[in-house]
């Protein structure tokens, strides 16, 4: 299993913000995580199970998918289940605890038998993923830093 994601400047603001990126008129401190995670930072992101591509150079809001990635977490262990959706399509990924595999199922079909890991290794590489973004994002925006949302995304992965 393998999370990960290209930084893309070129995309760090959504579209309609450039003009008030550019006058300084966004604190990325103050943002709240709602604007976070719709407005900002769209990185190709690809999500690869067992040689099958869920996500393959996607472009979702890094902070969103890495707060559902997060939630994901929760859900797997509190449900048994959990979903990776997104706001802009209808493209939902599944995943489903069965013993100490989590199984991946999306709207898009995927192979037979169905691609699976460990929750441990799930885990791992969420962990891993969202501390990546968090590093990259805070590295090149330090005021990210100070925002609550990002303490969140901590919290939530269990950082």
């Amino acid at each position: 299993m393998k999370i990960n994601f290209t930084p893309d400047s070129r995309n760090d603001i959504g579209s309609g913000g450039e003009e008030a990126w550019q006058a300084g008129q966004i604190d990325l401190s103050t943002l709240t995580p709602t604007d976070l995670r719709y407005g900002f930072f769209e990185y190709p992101v690809d999500l690869t199970v067992e040689g099958h591509a869920f996500l393959s150079a996607a472009r979702p809001p890094l902070i969103d998918i890495m707060f559902t990635l997060g939630l994901s977490l929760h859900s797997l262990r509190t449900d048994g289940s959990a979903q990776i959706d997104f706001t802009e399509n209808t493209y939902v990924i599944s995943l489903e605890l069965v013993g100490d595999q989590v199984q991946f199922t999306s709207t898009r079909g995927v192979p037979t038998p169905t691609p699976s890991c460990s929750l441990d290794a799930y885990t791992s590489e969420v962990r891993s993923f969202i501390t990546s973004g968090l590093e990259h994002l805070e590295t090149q925006y330090p005021a990210l830093a100070r925002n609550s949302a990002m303490r969140e995304l901590r919290v939530l992965a269990g950082l």
